[in-house]
């Protein structure tokens, strides 16, 4: 892949050269970028260019992702695309559910025609996290407090799947954009996959926790990302 670089250097000019270079470590580090987030304009503007995207797309390729982009919503990100289970990294239990839980709202959104600007839903912290605990409490699952649930959401905003907003200290509450992506890496069927979850936990409540989540789902949600090192 050297040689490709060398040649975009040698063909554009040492600037767009590094703008290609650091488009790819961006995509590395966060998995997706949003064109609306502060400093990812040129990353994203790099990585749709039509004379850098073979490139990008070959060099991703041979680390195992696959690249998606999508004009109208302005997002680029990376997923493994690996037949081998054992080389996605798994979320643990809670992390999976928070994701199907941003999924699936935004599924519903998108159901219900509620969808914003760039096919973004709009709902809050503790909107989530009261669907978070009504789904885990039909299971017959004690909820993670509200402190450690927003620590997830912050996980995902580092992915840019979600934005957090600023603390509304009347309300006590932050408003959630969830974005577009998130159906890639909650699947389609979130919903489904939640309601499935909770059947599984109601029907094995002897087994260790986690246990019906793998049987609902055959396994974690995948994140199609590789952690940093």
């Amino acid at each position: 892949m050297l040689s490709e670089f060398e040649q975009v250097e040698a063909t554009f000019g040492a600037e767009k050269a590094t703008d290609l270079r650091k488009a790819c470590r961006y995509l590395l580090r966060n998995q997706f970028a949003y064109s609306g987030d502060r400093g990812a304009a040129t990353v994203y503007n790099t990585l749709t260019d039509a004379r850098f995207r073979r490139v990008a797309d070959e060099l991703f390729d041979s680390l195992g992702y696959r690249v998606h982009r999508n004009a109208e919503e302005q997002w680029v990100g990376i997923l493994l695309d690996d037949d081998d289970p054992s080389s996605v990294p798994r979320l643990k239990l809670d992390e999976t559910i928070v994701v199907l839980v941003l999924g699936s709202h935004w599924q519903e959104e998108a159901d219900l025609g509620n969808l914003l600007d760039r096919a973004t839903a709009l709902t809050t912290v503790n909107v989530l996290h009261e669907r978070y605990r009504d789904l885990v409490q039909a299971a017959g699952k004690p909820a993670i407090p509200a402190a450690r649930f927003l620590d997830l959401l912050r996980e995902a905003e580092a992915r840019k799947l979600i934005a957090i907003g600023d603390l509304d200290r009347d309300a006590q509450d932050r408003e959630v954009e969830i974005r577009p992506m998130i159906k890639l890496v909650s699947g389609s069927d979130a919903l489904n996959r939640l309601e499935s979850y909770v059947k599984a936990e109601e029907a094995l409540v002897r087994r260790p926790s986690g246990a019906a989540l793998m049987a609902a789902l055959s396994s974690d949600t995948d994140t199609g990302h590789e952690e940093d090192a």
